[in-house]
């Protein structure tokens, strides 16, 4: 068996395939899809479906007993890359030469002309042999992110790391089929959320690798998290991922992770201005952990993003701030909290903005951490009302809304001192920040 077998064999399997296939009855389900109304607006319909994989993967198991799947099995058994494959793996099933013959049939299946393509069998075939010589095996991870929108085509956080918006074809095709939802017809509206998390990495193979025993998993949702927490960082809202699929250049499609649906009326948008700022971001979330006053705080500032109830919130924020204002010398404050509070929270406030005034910033936090305590500890929700009055804020929405925004400010002008230099670390910190 040499390679001028594959040309024969892929015409052959390629043509019983599409013989079958032109036999079998194809099922239909539904799904809702975004369409174009007439005056503009985008409108959710509810539109008949295909099972394609269903009888993708029918028709290729219906090949088994035919010669030329054996013919076929017998050139991916033969071919020393693949061997070399298959001992770096040892019985994990995704590389069993079946597995590979599906992951190769599927691959050359053409979805709009309902086709087994021979040529595309053979590249495909190639491409794999190819990446099994590289020596290296690229992991891919893609990941839905709702309630944000993409303008520009791309924004690259890092080299391997993109935010990749979807035109109205990609968003109807990853919409779910309403039968992965049992006998309920659920409705996803993502008409604004158009993002897509594309993640690789690239990991050495060599005698003995075998992906069921690596890591590389919880490294891809780890990068992932860093992405969503540093849109986080950038823009107020609540945002989540669903589903997140892998790929490998070896096994092909991997495992598909599906949360719980959750639904957002979140609907961020993310511009070609703000590259700078979400890569500042990610960079900043990357390296958060080499300060743990700064870390601690940004999980609580994280949960608070997610609270749903306006009460809860501002108590998480307040806590995050907390994190950083009462901490001293890099211990933890233990007397006059309040007042800590308010005078070392209107330092750094005046510090990040020179337009802000002192005795106006200290006014904030002060009544912030007081409404925080009649939360806290039970107070009559009227001294709230009057308290939101006095500051001028309308509800405890509009307040949560700038004390995240302060909070993300102060985090960004953080970022920018060395680590000792902060002055929660530094020796007499916030005393040389108020004599400023």
């Amino acid at each position: 068996m040499n390679n001028f077998d594959l040309p024969e064999i892929a015409h052959n399997i390629c043509a019983i395939a599409n013989y079958k296939l032109a036999r079998t009855q194809i099922n239909i389900t539904h799904k809702w899809i975004l369409t174009d109304e007439e005056d503009g607006r985008k409108n959710m319909t509810l539109s008949s479906v295909e099972l394609i994989n269903d009888i993708i993967l029918y028709t290729i198991h219906s090949l088994k007993d035919e010669s030329i799947y054996k013919r076929f099995r017998g050139y991916i058994e033969n071919s020393e890359s693949i061997q070399n494959m298959i001992s770096y793996y040892g019985d994990y099933y995704g590389i069993q030469p079946e597995n590979i013959i599906y992951r190769l049939m599927k691959a050359a299946f053409l979805k709009p002309e309902k086709y087994f393509d021979s040529t595309k069998l053979i590249n495909e075939s190639n491409r794999l042999i190819a990446n099994i010589n590289s020596g290296v095996d690229e992991i891919t991870l893609i990941g839905r992110l709702h309630g944000v929108r993409l303008e520009s085509e791309l924004i690259e956080v890092e080299s391997d790391i993109s935010l990749i918006r979807l035109d109205q074809q990609a968003i109807n095709e990853r919409q779910p089929l309403i039968n992965e939802f049992g006998i309920y017809p659920a409705i996803l509206d993502y008409s604004d959320s158009n993002v897509e998390i594309k993640i690789k990495e690239h990991y050495p193979i060599s005698l003995g690798y075998n992906i069921m025993n690596m890591n590389w998993q919880n490294d891809l949702i780890y990068k992932l998290d860093n992405v969503v927490k540093s849109i986080k960082l950038c823009r107020h809202g609540r945002f989540y991922i669903y589903p997140i699929r892998f790929y490998s250049t070896l096994t092909g499609e991997m495992s598909t992770i599906r949360p719980a649906p959750k639904y957002t009326t979140d609907k961020v948008v993310l511009s070609v201005a703000d590259i700078d700022d979400l890569k500042r971001a990610f960079s900043i979330v990357k390296n958060i952990s080499g300060d743990n006053v700064l870390e601690r705080s940004f999980s609580r500032f994280l949960i608070g993003l997610d609270e749903l109830i306006s009460e809860e919130q501002i108590v998480d924020f307040v806590i995050a701030w907390e994190s950083l204002l009462q901490t001293v010398d890099g211990k933890s404050n233990k007397a006059e909290l309040a007042y800590r509070f308010s005078l070392n929270g209107a330092a750094i406030l005046c510090e990040v903005d020179n337009n802000r005034k002192f005795t106006e910033a200290q006014t904030l936090m002060k009544e912030v951490y007081n409404i925080r305590s009649a939360i806290v500890h039970g107070g009559d929700s009227s001294s709230i009302s009057k308290t939101l009055k006095k500051l001028g804020f309308d509800n405890l929405v509009n307040l949560n809304n700038e004390l995240a925004k302060l909070y993300r400010n102060v985090i960004f002008w953080l970022s920018g001192i060395e680590r000792q230099e902060r002055p929660y670390h530094k020796s007499f910190g916030w005393e040389l920040l108020l004599r400023k």
